[in-house]
């Protein structure tokens, strides 16, 4: 049977910090059919879900492009978007959109939890010509998709996704990016496999984070706009110039929470190995010490917030873990730590 999603607010209190569930669907309540009751994105369908298609495309959108379908016994019924095997004549002429309004979940979140994070189960589909796009955003109340994803179900490739200031190169202008989440090389998902995804968005940094559940890729950058109000979150499939093949975004147990301190994926992960380990002191200017709680560390792995490795460090003497990032540059980095126990991820900062 499908897994439930958690619906339980923490309280703050002897070291737990508060979050604010804003959004939960792990479609098991919807009705096998249509998700929606309108294309044009102003009436609610099941669960307040909006859905949204151009008045431009080219064959007209219909409520049957947002589909509720039983996957398998595993999970139960999923959200499908069947994409438009139509050309596209602009960025949204053929794009299919549901979205959700979070804007007064934000208003009334607990003081603090300034961090949205957004996650949610996707499967790659199986391998296709199709030159729709998969896209997933977080928006504000400037309307600009602030943190998300881009996938590209005819390469497979999953990319992070921005608004962010680019002015400092040459010719640079703030808009849209998209980053490659791997270590200098583009981070490639298998066909017809499920992943579990998740962003955040920092409203007073404009900090962007992307993380995948088994490690794949935990990394980001800072958006151009902080300290503007979430609004919504949404689902795309976009076509473009060019198509003639249409291709379906599925997707389940999706969850937004308002946190003060990111912590994507943490119920997928290992929190026993998680607390195993401390890093200290942090911030430092030079060395940082890991503590292990008897696990054996093999190695230590420094990624800066564009996901790129700037330090790996073999551990010969697991006994007395010790980390020398004088040569790093002042800023915020991960620390990836492999044991016998099994591998977490520490933020830490140089100063």
């Amino acid at each position: 049977m499908k897994k439930l999603l958690l619906l339980l607010s923490l309280c703050a209190f002897n070291g737990i910090f508060a979050q604010d569930i804003a959004f939960t669907e792990d479609c098991t309540a919807l009705t096998v059919g249509n998700l929606g009751t309108s294309t044009l994105g102003a009436i609610a369908g099941q669960h307040n879900w909006f859905t949204s298609v151009s008045t431009a495309a080219v064959p007209a959108g219909a409520n049957s492009d947002f589909q509720v379908a039983n996957f398998d016994a595993t999970h139960g019924n999923v959200i499908e978007i069947n994409g438009s095997a139509a050309a596209a004549t602009s960025t949204t002429s053929q794009s299919r959109t549901m979205f959700q309004d979070i804007s007064s979940a934000w208003t009334n979140r607990t003081s603090g939890n300034d961090i949205a994070e957004l996650e949610y189960d996707f499967y790659t589909g199986p391998t296709t010509t199709s030159l729709d796009t998969f896209r997933t955003y977080i928006y504000d109340a400037n309307n600009n998709a602030v943190a998300g994803f881009y996938y590209v179900p005819a390469t497979n490739v999953i990319e992070g996704w921005a608004y962010y200031d680019n002015t400092a190169t040459s010719g640079g202008v703030v808009g849209y990016y998209t980053f490659q989440l791997g270590s200098g090389a583009d981070v490639v998902l298998s066909p017809s496999t499920w992943y579990r995804l998740g962003v955040a968005y920092d409203y007073n940094t404009g900090a962007v984070t992307w993380k995948e559940s088994t490690g794949l890729f935990y990394g980001g950058t800072t958006s151009a706009d902080s300290g503007v109000d979430v609004t919504k979150f949404s689902f795309s499939v976009s076509s473009a110039t060019g198509n003639t093949l249409g291709a379906q975004d599925v997707i389940d147990n999706i969850s937004v929470k308002f946190v003060a301190t990111e912590s994507l994926l943490s119920t997928k992960t290992n929190t026993l190995v998680a607390n195993t380990f401390s890093v200290y002191p942090n911030p430092t200017k030079d060395l940082i010490n890991i503590s292990n709680d008897g696990a054996s560390v093999s190695s230590i792995e420094i990624s800066d917030l564009n996901g790129r490795v700037v330090k790996t460090v073999n551990i010969a003497d697991s006994s007395n873990v010790q980390v020398n990032i004088a040569d790093l540059s002042i800023g915020v980095y991960m620390m990836k730590i492999v044991s016998d126990k099994g591998a977490t991820t520490k933020k830490i900062i140089k100063e």
